[in-house]
């Protein structure tokens, strides 16, 4: 709580050390208007203030109308989307200075007559908006036209484009259908698969178990992941996860047994002096000492373990060249222990950690099905760790 405090605080303090002159002198002339802005709107207003908001203002405002007429001067479509974006931060620099014209001037030192504002923005944003939509589209089209010719990823340079389209005007001619077309277009499907090299049988349930991954974990902008075939998609890579070896342990047991003793309290006696009388500590009381006795106890562990183990390669296939791309090993392991713990004998003989593992029972040992179908869930996870480590290949 204190270290959120200090945090708290010392967030205030950075934030009150900001003032409209620091930012100016900073050449932070935006951020100097809205804290300018900001303290005009308050009760004490300083005529400093005031002054700071018209130099950035007029500074800002002036240079960015400069840059603007000269790219309208140069009559290159190019240009509209950074005629755009000048004419869109000089509309929000005016509107969040003009509902100030309307306050009363003296409470400003009559000074807000010196705001420079520039008309017809209006006008230049509609002009702007209309251009940069008609440029990104002609761009858009051109590097869709390349992919519909061959180029396939040029697609995907459309569809950014097709985009940019929507920010200047949402619904401008046809831009939506033909981004969803280069969308689809750009994008590369691969397809998983289960491969049994290891001449030992699967289970139904182990391969159902690996075709249930999540694939939206591990699906990227440009790559989709299927585990169940379409024929209506073309597939540019697969990706196979092959089988080599499986390896099922022998059901164990491990017997062992152990004798346990230990020192336990087990009454007291009197203390005596020579003659055979009972003695007295100073407040009058029956001196007594603890008795100890060694008690024993025969401890029976029987410890129950099979284990499973599975090694292979996830291999990507890219389907365009019939090339194996990346090759990359795979193992996983399950493992079923249970320990099951009795005595016979004096309980107080037991350690903690022993009398802590009573009650334990032997158990059926699981199948070789069970045991395989237990490293399902780590074969899963790594090959979704090996997929999302090397997805840039299945981009290309």
């Amino acid at each position: 709580m204190r270290k959120f405090q200090a945090l708290f605080f010392t967030f205030l303090f950075l934030f009150a050390c900001k003032t409209p002159q620091k930012s100016f002198e900073k050449g932070n002339y935006d951020e100097s208007i809205q804290l300018s802005v900001k303290k005009l709107r308050s009760r004490s207003v300083e005529e400093s203030d005031v002054k700071t908001l018209i130099e950035a203002f007029n500074y800002v405002n002036t240079k960015d109308n400069s840059r603007l007429n000269l790219l309208m001067g140069e009559h290159n479509n190019a240009n509209w989307g950074d005629i755009f974006d000048l004419a869109t931060a000089m509309t929000n620099r005016q509107e969040l200075v003009r509902p100030l014209l309307q306050m009363n001037d003296e409470k400003y030192f009559g000074k807000l007559d010196d705001l420079k504002f520039y008309n017809n923005l209006t006008y230049t944003l509609g002009q702007a908006r209309d251009g940069a939509a008609a440029f990104a589209y002609e761009k858009a089209m051109d590097y869709l036209n390349r992919a519909r010719k061959g180029e396939r990823l040029m697609a995907r340079t459309a569809y950014d484009e097709f985009k940019n389209v929507s920010v200047f005007q949402d619904n401008y001619k046809d831009a939506k259908q033909r981004m969803e077309e280069a969308y689809n277009m750009g994008i590369n499907h691969v397809f998983f698969k289960i491969v049994n090299d290891s001449r030992t049988f699967l289970p139904a349930d182990f391969e159902k178990g690996l075709q249930s991954i999540f694939v939206r974990d591990i699906n990227s902008r440009w790559v989709k992941f299927h585990t169940f075939k379409d024929d209506s998609l073309r597939y540019e890579y697969d990706i196979v996860t092959r089988f080599t070896e499986i390896q099922i342990s022998p059901e164990a047991i491990d017997r062992l047994q152990r004798i346990e003793e230990r020192d336990v309290a087990d009454g007291f006696d009197y203390q005596k002096d020579a003659s055979g009388n009972v003695q007295k500590d100073t407040s009058g009381n029956d001196m007594k000492t603890t008795r100890y006795v060694k008690v024993r106890a025969n401890v029976y562990e029987a410890t129950q373990r099979k284990e499973a183990k599975v090694f292979g390669f996830v291999e990507y296939y890219d389907n365009r060249t019939n090339e194996k791309v990346l090759s990359k090993a795979l193992e996983s392991n399950a493992i079923f222990t249970n320990i099951a713990v009795t005595f016979d004998g004096d309980k107080r003989a037991l350690s903690d950690a022993t009398a802590r593992r009573l009650g334990g029972k032997p158990q059926p040992f699981p199948s070789d099905a069970d045991m395989l179908l237990r490293t399902t869930e780590n074969v899963k996870s790594r090959t979704k760790t090996l997929v999302r480590d090397n997805v840039g290949i299945l981009e290309r």
